[in-house]
């Protein structure tokens, strides 16, 4: 936004001088210098011997901005009888790092008022010789030298930042308690597939209990650890129990200075999934297996493939065909481990001769069973599809899918198997001659295996009574870093209600609240349009100390936007609005100097692959989209591959487009492809118009009447941002960039 510009300055032409503010003690009060000598309600002396510049710049692609920083050459004169260089320092005064504001004094004005503020800065270091003084002044930013998280245990283990709209995976018994169900319904809550959970570090084990910081704020729900089980990509809500997996840690506790949730050292976690591998097929008429994945692609309950075992041949006695697959290595081992089908099936006994009963059983010998678990029956020419269950004798038809509970429990085989994980499953079909008849025939028909669930609770081994098995079970927690929690992040720290913070901006803005002298009685400029404007979602954490700096600017760059203090030391939003409207109209009078060039070829990226929502476990990420500007590349000639560039984006969650929408701030590709996306005009002049010398980095400026033409285009219809401002002794030189 402009800076606030005096009326003094609408004058076609002004006299210039320059007035330092040099503020000591605590900054209520100033020694002053100039140019030359003055009076603004206290004199200045005119003592700066060299011009300064002040450079602002902001950069649209890296959503960044700089101010530089202002050396001042001083005449060492004579001050309250010595030298001024003992005024600044040793004397009663202090100035080092106190602040130092610049105006601009025109026409010899008196007031103060009638001057433009155009920098804030703090006094760095100060040199002298006999003559001079040299006096560094830093554009000094409340987030220098800043780190966040600060608040840590006894240990030194920090409690983690956290912001966003976090959700867990579902436990048992409470508002988002989803039992481990096997159904047509079951789908991410039944697989534990979220991942819109942050890490926490564990910082003790005590007695039986484990102990993970989630924070220094209250989750009075949604709080409890969960286990990143590797092999699945799942994080499965940890039990508070050793024994019931139902019982979890819903609200976090206060533990020292913050927050923490607890589980027990055991681990004991429930899934449901999938096998991982199809390793074997055995195939002996009348049986012939399908070579395919389909009995478990998908990451939840698909009945729209399937793996087919086909019917075709005389029965004979004992004759059987297999498949086997490897299934997920888990951690820890079972106390439940069950398999269920879902399938369909029918068939056709023909040309029967003699009497009995002919059985096509299903097995199950997984891990070394031997487990019949259903079984069509076939006493004469005719065909079925009733499935009988061994266990109870209950009948599904199976002419259309069915969901099929073995009711077999593999734990005990499980560990009795010499492999463990690393069993695998393996399911047959087989003939069976049924209660001594000689019933015979020819058998046509398909059985069909739509989905495999694996139901399985696991945990460590705490009972192993060797002292081995107790203590790898103790070093396995002992090397874990981090479990994980669905609890939502911070609310604002009282600038807004302290409700839930769930997009980039409105975090970006409470952590300059929360972490810096910028407290919420602030306002940045621009808030409201932009708060509006930005509904990124996000969801970011902190688990280290980290650059505050670095920090704000990645949360720029992930929510398309700029932050700074302007030379007013006013905290200021910048971004791109979906409907501009100028600050400023320019004309040829008030322009010198004027050049036009076009954004280089090499900063243009048509094609930008985006990766987003980051994976709280691993070293990556869960969504990736391409963004691509076709048009421009038509335009420009741009050939596949070329003009292109990846981004990482560890706090937005909200899906970029792939390719422009409509409206700039609709989402993430679509506002960076409005600045990199194709060729732009940029514009560098000399401003000589004091009534514009208000004109300040992201300003957006109309071209009016103008020299020249922008190439073989039209001013009209074009809107301009400024990106560069650089203020000098009767001077003010800007570059303004096509938006």
């Amino acid at each position: 936004m402009a800076l606030t510009l005096p009326a003094s300055f609408n004058n076609h032409s002004i006299k210039q001088n320059w007035l330092f503010q040099l503020h000591y003690d605590d900054e209520s009060s100033f020694t002053g210098l100039s140019f030359y000598d003055t009076t603004v309600s206290q004199d200045y002396y005119g003592s700066i011997t060299n011009k300064p510049s002040i450079r602002e710049k902001i950069d649209l692609i890296n959503s960044k901005s700089s101010t530089s920083n202002v050396s001042l050459t001083v005449a060492n004169f004579k001050y309250l009888a010595d030298d001024f260089s003992a005024e600044l320092y040793g004397g009663t005064r202090k100035y080092i790092n106190r602040i130092v504001k610049i105006y601009i004094q025109p026409n010899d004005a008196s007031s103060l008022s009638d001057c433009l503020l155009i920098y804030t800065g703090k006094l760095k270091s100060i040199s002298h010789n006999i003559d001079t003084i040299n006096l560094d002044i830093e554009a000094k930013r409340v987030w220098d030298g800043v780190e966040i998280p600060t608040v840590k245990t006894a240990k030194n283990n920090y409690y983690p930042i956290a912001y966003g709209d976090y959700r867990p995976n579902a436990k048992y018994n409470n508002t988002n308690s989803t039992s481990i169900d096997f159904n047509s319904s079951a789908g991410i809550d039944e697989y534990r597939k979220r991942k819109t959970l942050y890490p926490i570090p564990i910082e003790e084990r005590r007695g039986d209990t484990v102990f993970a910081l989630t924070g220094d704020w209250t989750q009075s729900d949604r709080s409890w650890s969960h286990y990143y089980e590797k092999s699945l990509d799942s994080f499965l809500p940890l039990a508070n129990s050793s024994t019931d997996v139902t019982v979890n840690d819903a609200a976090n506790e206060t533990y020292e200075d913050g927050k923490a949730t607890r589980f027990n050292q055991n681990l004991l976690k429930s899934s449901m999934n999938k096998m991982a591998e199809l390793t074997e097929i055995t195939n002996q008429s009348p049986f012939t297996w399908a070579n395919n994945n389909n009995a478990f692609d998908g990451d939840y309950i698909n009945t729209s493939t399937f793996t087919q075992c086909s019917i075709s041949g005389a029965f004979g006695d004992n004759k059987r065909g297999f498949v086997k697959y490897n299934m997920p290595q888990l951690t820890g081992y079972p106390s439940k481990l069950q398999v269920h089908f879902v399938i369909s099936g029918s068939i056709t006994l023909s040309s029967a001769s003699g009497s009995g009963e002919i059985r096509v059983q299903l097995l199950d010998k997984s891990f070394g069973a031997d487990d019949v678990v259903g079984y069509y029956s076939l006493t004469g020419n005719g065909a079925t599809t009733t499935f009988v269950r061994t266990s109870d004798s209950q009948n599904f038809d199976t002419s259309s899918t069915v969901f099929f509970d073995t009711q077999v429990d593999h734990d005990a085989e499980w560990l009795a198997s010499g492999s463990g994980w690393g069993e695998g499953l393996q399911f047959n079909l087989k003939c069976v001659q049924h209660g001594g008849g000689n019933l015979a025939g020819t058998l046509e028909g398909n059985f069909r295996i739509y989905d495999v669930a694996i139901q399985a609770d696991t945990q460590l081994d705490f009972t192993e009574t060797t002292k081995t098995g107790k203590l790898t079970a103790s070093k396995f927690i002992d090397d874990i870093e981090y479990v994980y929690t669905g609890g939502d992040g911070l609310p604002d720290n009282g600038w807004n209600s302290s409700s839930a913070i769930t997009t980039i901006i409105a975090a970006h803005r409470d952590i300059l609240h929360r972490n810096t002298s910028y407290t919420n009685s602030n306002t940045p400029t621009n808030w409201s349009a932009i708060n509006s404007a930005k509904d990124w979602a996000i969801r970011y954490w902190i688990n280290e100390p980290k650059n505050l700096k670095d920090v704000l600017e990645e949360l720029q760059f992930n929510g398309g936007f700029i932050f700074r203090f302007n030379g007013q030391n006013q905290g200021e939003y910048i971004f791109i609005p979906d409907s501009i409207s100028a600050d400023h109209t320019i004309n040829t009078d008030d322009l010198e100097n004027i050049n036009l060039s076009l954004t280089s070829m090499n900063d243009i990226k048509t094609t930008i692959d985006i990766e987003y929502e980051k994976h709280p476990a691993r070293n990556g990420y869960v969504s990736k989209v391409t963004g691509n500007n076709s048009t421009a590349e038509t335009n420009l000639l741009i050939g596949t591959n070329e003009n292109s560039k990846t981004v990482r984006l560890n706090a937005l969650v909200s899906a970029p487009a792939t390719s422009p929408s409509s409206n700039v701030n609709d989402d993430w590709y679509t506002y960076y492809n409005g600045i990199i996306g194709d060729q732009k005009v940029l514009v560098s002049a000399t401003v000589v118009a004091p009534s514009l010398y208000g004109i300040d980095v992201g300003d957006f400026v109309e071209f009016g009447t103008m020299p020249v033409d922008p190439f073989g285009e039209s001013w009209s219809g074009k809107d301009f941002i400024v990106t560069s401002v650089s203020r000098q002794f009767g001077k003010l030189q800007c570059e303004f960039r096509e938006v």
